[in-house]
């Protein structure tokens, strides 16, 4: 059994309890307790970490699980279900005090059901979102310690608007809540969080699911979901709901910009003929105004359909860029759009070759740099994966600009990609795979380019 554990801090909020047994306590003399669920046994680290206040919810396949926790002077053992709060107190040598901790369970579900309705809407269409729930996390996440640093766009008049309007509830439990696990887990968090909200909607002033996906993100739950009665509280409080409406032509128009300037249906199509075994029924782009330097995509496959989404920024222009070349500027705000659709077709092809890859970029050291973003690509799969998404950047944008044009964004595109990100190899990777992109053989795709460039990896050196 998958054992899947998500630790949620959360502020006190009055929580009431239905047990009527006496509440279990433990006591705890060091930081780390042993756990078992359903006789599987796990180690719950970090116990001086913990808030007043600590949330655990476990994926499982069971309508009942058997929790034990053993300190090293006792035990206690409960039964948990989805759907019910199960209470016991953590007395804390260390810190003198005592954690309440609240747990439950839920029940594993596929992340999106399209059912022939949803189908029928989507098929073959190209979708730029705004989406009112999603607005609604990004301006929770501005409210946040978390919302200082770049993963919040900063630079538009429509930022100012929201910390003017929405600052007078920044100590809203929603608020400190989210906040508290921005600080705790903040890449982690800050990504499913936003993501995770693209499966909610507005009923009134209620937040219901959508009816087609459980979530978004990588894992096995929604990692909102725990916390929609309060996003709902804030939303009415601070009039979310009249804010989004008042700023509908606003979205409009970021959409409309979007759409006439980013081509996704040609990136679309220049990726399906370049990795032919993927295919995908709809594409959607999910923005937020405020979103910063964060990116990602996720993938879903049901009932015949097939899409891909990528959450990205809006590519606002700088003044400083307005009086770029069109091109230049058109291939810099298309970037983080390709780059995120393209891993929806990279990716399925790079895992065929796992292993090959794995003995290519066996030495991470030689292709990524301590201390830089690249060291985060910790695995071989996913660090080829990221030289592969800027390398079909560079193929892409070879077939669809001059040459001029294409020279100076590839310049550019490496000088970041080895200079400020660390991917130290990246600018001889890059060059190989347009190598041999430029000399494939008729009918050959980057597809098949897949085993040269992987063997080529496995045998440079630097010299």
């Amino acid at each position: 059994m998958k054992l899947i554990i998500t630790c949620l801090f959360i502020c006190w909020t009055g929580f009431a309890f239905a047990q009527k047994l006496p509440i279990p306590i433990l006591h705890a003399s060091s930081d780390s307790l042993t756990m078992y669920l359903d006789g599987q046994k796990e180690e719950f680290n970090g116990i001086n970490k913990l808030g007043r206040q600590f949330d655990y919810s476990f994926v499982v396949q069971k309508d009942s699980t058997v929790f034990a926790l053993v300190s090293k002077s006792d035990s206690i053992s409960m039964i948990l279900r989805p759907k019910r709060h199960t209470v016991f107190k953590i007395v804390r040598k260390s810190t003198a005090d005592t954690v309440t901790c609240v747990f439950t369970t839920q029940k594993l579900v596929k992340p999106a059901s399209f059912n022939e309705k949803y189908k029928a809407e989507n098929e073959g269409k190209t979708i730029v979102e705004i989406p009112e729930v999603y607005e609604l996390i990004n301006i929770v996440f501005a409210l946040t310690e978390y919302g200082k640093t770049g993963a919040i766009e900063k630079g538009s008049a429509y930022f100012k608007t929201v910390i003017d309007h929405f600052t007078p509830y920044n100590q809203d439990p929603a608020v400190r809540s989210i906040d508290s696990l921005l600080k705790f887990e903040p890449g982690y968090f800050y990504l499913h969080l936003k993501m995770d909200s693209y499966a909610f909607v507005f009923s009134g002033n209620k937040i219901t699911n959508g009816g087609v996906y459980d979530r978004i993100a990588s894992g096995e739950k929604n990692e909102l979901e725990y916390y929609i009665p309060l996003l709902e509280k804030f939303a009415e409080k601070s009039g979310f709901r009249t804010f989004y409406r008042a700023n509908l032509n606003y979205y409009s128009n970021l959409k409309k910009d979007f759409s006439d300037n980013i081509n996704i249906t040609g990136m679309k199509s220049w990726l399906e003929k370049q990795f032919p075994a993927t295919k995908y029924s709809a594409i959607k782009v999910i923005l937020s105004p405020l979103v910063g330097w964060n990116q990602s995509a996720s993938f879903f496959n049901d009932n015949g359909f097939t899409e891909a989404q990528a959450h990205i920024n809006y590519p606002f222009v700088a003044n400083e860029n307005k009086k770029l070349p069109a091109d230049i500027l058109k291939g810099r705000r298309m970037m983080i759009a390709f780059t995120e659709i393209n891993h929806a077709y990279l990716n399925p092809e790079a895992e065929k070759y796992n292993k090959a890859i794995g003995d290519a970029f066996k030495d991470l050291s030689k292709w990524t740099i301590s201390g830089k973003p690249s060291s985060s690509y910790n695995n071989s799969l996913v660090c080829f994966e990221e030289y592969m998404n800027y390398g079909l950047v560079g193929l892409y944008y070879s077939d669809i600009f001059d040459k001029k044009t294409f020279d100076s964004l590839n310049s550019t595109i490496e000088k970041n990609m080895v200079d400020f990100r660390g991917f130290q190899r990246f600018r001889a990777f890059n060059q190989e795979l347009m190598r041999l992109y430029k000399n494939r053989k008729p009918g050959q795709t980057v597809a098949d380019l897949y085993p040269a460039v992987i063997e080529w990896a496995s045998k440079y050196e630097i010299h």
